[in-house]
Order: structure tokens, then sequence, then C-alpha cells
């Protein structure tokens, strides 16, 4: 780091790890995993030694990192310095093309305005190796700028995707009720010997001469003489 003060010259770092006090042990956990994956971090807790000025030490990092790490945590939002540092970064980068504010949440917290609108890497609730591994993860893909997956997605054969096309709304299988009154009309028009429509019902099937049927004989009393 140079103490010149002249922040044009000053080194660079992959990582500027902004966080607070009450989260130095995840600090350090997520900035030794960086630098053991080959990248270059600069954290208050190993960077800013005896006789630093911390407040430049932080506008060095700020200033001369590419991109910075804002560990949000409840303490972490209500800290006056690290709202300064992250508002940095998000105005070096206000829409976020160059993925310049990485906000890692090491708490269930929110993520009060502007930085809502920024995605973040969740680390609260994970294992040990789990959290690494998203880390790194996620690290790699800002860096990308994408996060196509390296293997084939698997083909979705899921019940969804299996699920038969619904059936023509005209065809007369989506219409049971219609065999059934047509059922009905049937029974009641053609019942036993004629019973239920209380006339005769033809049977010729066109092998022998088609008769009329003769028409019942009204019945009449006698007449008394």
């Amino acid at each position: 780091m140079s103490d010149t003060g002249d922040l044009s010259t000053v080194a660079q770092w992959d990582f500027f790890v902004s966080y607070t006090g009450a989260d130095s042990a995840w600090a350090e956990w997520i900035a030794w995993h960086l630098e053991a994956a080959g990248y270059s971090v600069l954290i208050q807790a190993w960077d800013f030694v005896p006789g630093s000025n911390w407040a430049v030490g932080m506008q060095q990092g700020v200033a001369g990192a590419q991109r910075t790490i804002a560990l949000l945590s409840h303490a972490y939002l209500g800290s006056v310095y690290g709202q300064s540092e992250w508002r940095a970064a998000l105005t070096a980068d206000p829409h976020g093309f160059q993925r310049k504010l990485l906000p890692v949440r090491v708490e269930d917290c929110p993520r009060p305005g502007l930085l809502e609108t920024v995605v973040s890497i969740d680390l609260f609730g994970q294992k040990a190796d789990d959290a690494r591994a998203r880390l790194l993860e996620g690290v790699g893909h800002a860096l990308a700028g994408r996060a196509k997956p390296t293997a084939t997605p698997d083909f979705p054969s899921g019940h969804a995707a299996l699920r038969a096309l619904p059936e023509f709304p005209g065809s007369a299988s989506t219409r049971p009720h219609a065999h059934g009154n047509a059922s009905a009309r049937n029974q009641g028009a053609a019942g036993p010997a004629g019973e239920a429509s209380g006339r005769e019902v033809s049977t010729w099937t066109g092998s022998t001469p088609r008769t009329t049927p003769t028409p019942p004989t009204t019945w009449r009393p006698p007449e008394i003489t």
C-alpha cells in the first residue's frame, strides 16, 4: 500500500472487505478462502497494522479494489462507516454492469434502500463447506458476468412435462351429459311395450312389409232398451 496518499498509485486488490467489528470472524473467514482461491484481498484486520491510518486505508480500499464485498448483518446496516463504503462502490457502478458491489449476507437481514436492488450471496444458515462453495461460486459468477452451468442441465422429465394435452372442447368425450340425456330420452320414448310414452312403438326392421298399426278401439257402454 502506498504511503503517499496518491490514490492513483495505490496497489490494486481484487476485493476490499467492508464489515463491522461484530462480524470480524466472518470477514477473516471470507478473506482467507478468497486468498486461498488466488484472489488478492484488502481487509482491515490484516492490513491496517499499527502506525497506519485506518481512514486512509478504507479510502484506498474503496478506490483501489476492483470490487467491494459488503458483509451485511443487522450490525453492519447500522454502521455509518459501512454505509459510506457500500455507497461508494454503488456510486462507482450504479447500474451494476461491473458488479463492483457484492453484498454478502452473513445474517438473515433485510437489504434496505438501494441494497435491495443488488443481488446478494447468502451464507447464513449454511455448513462451512457449503458456505465456502457458495461464496466462491458467487464470486466466480460476478467476475464472469454469467452463471451458466458447466454441465448439461438434466432433461425436465417431471410430471408437468409429461402431462397429456387438454382435449378439444368440441369432442363428444368431453360432454358425457349428452350421452346420458340422449339415453334417457330413448328410454322414455321406447320403454317396454311403449309404456313410457303411452303409444305403440314400431319394431319394423326392413325385412318385411311395414304395416300401419291399428288404432285402439274406443270402449262404449252398452245401450239400454
